[in-house]
């Protein structure tokens, strides 16, 4: 299903997990506005405050990101409250934006993507006690 913006009665689903990580279910949206980025973020201020923590993004089904999305990621609210982010998924189309967001666009956060959900946890589990620890 393609939702742009918010105007569809379904959000994305965000949860702090036991395990310190935000997580934003993207699950049916194809098109990655920055209304929708900025929905995500307040929801991750809503459920964690302001205290720093790592993203984990389930973005199987993105097709599209605007560019705006891109410049967003470095905004002084995300890196205040972002310490890294992991995007899941293994669709061409997910690893070729991945990609090309990371060679023009890379925010001071380190970002990378997963294939599988259980790997991007560990990698941001690793980030969460260093974090944490010091």
């Amino acid at each position: 299903m393609t939702i742009r913006g918010l105007s569809s009665p379904h959000k994305p689903r965000t949860w702090l997990g036991e395990n310190g990580i935000v997580y934003h279910d993207l699950h049916g949206f194809s098109h990655l506005t920055t209304n929708l980025v900025r929905f995500m973020h307040n929801a991750h201020a809503r459920i964690a405050g302001r205290q720093k923590r790592p993203v984990l993004l389930l973005g199987q089904d993105i097709l599209t990101v605007d560019f705006e999305v891109q410049i967003f990621a470095s905004h002084p609210d995300l890196l205040r409250t972002t310490s890294a982010m992991a995007i899941v998924g293994d669709s061409f189309m997910l690893r070729h934006l991945t990609s090309m967001f990371l060679s023009y666009h890379a925010p001071a956060y380190p970002v990378q993507r997963f294939d599988r959900r259980d790997e991007a946890e560990s990698w941001l589990g690793g980030i969460a006690a260093r974090t944490q620890n010091g």
